[in-house]
């Protein structure tokens, strides 16, 4: 019954416009990753609380993304992927604009009027990353170019151990010259909010081959 289910949904139109909103979610995981950048080359306190507010919108943006591929799932009932596959990649997707919202916010909740050194660093890999998935995204159509999709899932994957290395030598670092508690504290989550978010970058990474290896 299984390969009759198969055949009929196979002749049946699906709806590609999911196509459509995974490319949104990839476009705000990197329009995030554009401001995370200006934020961590700013020169001043005032120049990156500025940056918040354009965050916070792409962060809203990101979730509108969320809420129209769940009432498409609703909507539809031939997908031109597994249910469950697009609405996973979507929700990774949203994360990394998440958690660029997250990370940036602690720059005013903190006061922060300074940024670790290696900030602008690991925002360049994420800006990379989430460079890497806008282009993965896009070749999801028709599934036919997948030794490119996996290049830029391995691309990934090697940005975020890199980062990794440098989050944890920043770390040690930190805790090895800095006295002052306050400023530690604040400087450690502003790390560990750019590794989370290189993390994310990751799960889309994971995400995309798994989707890839169900399709192809």
């Amino acid at each position: 019954m299984m390969w009759l289910d198969r055949v009929i949904k196979s002749l049946l139109p699906r709806e590609e416009h999911f196509f459509d909103l995974l490319e949104r979610g990839a476009d705000c995981a990197l329009q995030s990753a554009n401001v995370l950048s200006e934020c961590c080359s700013a020169r001043s306190a005032s120049e990156r609380q500025a940056l918040v507010s354009r965050i916070t919108d792409i962060e809203h943006a990101a979730d509108a993304v969320i809420r129209d591929v769940y009432d498409a799932l609703n909507k539809t009932f031939v997908t031109p992927l597994d249910r469950s596959d697009i609405y996973a990649l979507a929700t990774d997707l949203e994360n990394v604009s998440d958690r660029v919202h997250s990370t940036m916010m602690r720059v005013v909740v903190h006061a922060m009027e300074d940024l670790p050194p290696v900030s602008q660093e690991l925002a360049a890999k994420i800006l990379e990353g989430c460079t890497e998935i806008h282009s993965a995204v896009k070749l999801l159509r028709g599934m036919k170019r997948v030794a490119e999709i996996n290049r830029h899932c391995k691309a990934i994957a090697k940005l975020e151990h890199d980062g990794d290395q440098i989050f944890r030598s920043a770390i040690v670092e930190l805790f090895n010259t800095e006295k002052d508690a306050i400023h530690l504290i604040k400087h450690k989550e502003f790390l560990e909010g750019l590794e989370n978010t290189l993390d994310a970058c990751d799960d889309v990474a994971n995400a995309l081959e798994a989707l890839v290896i169900k399709n192809a």
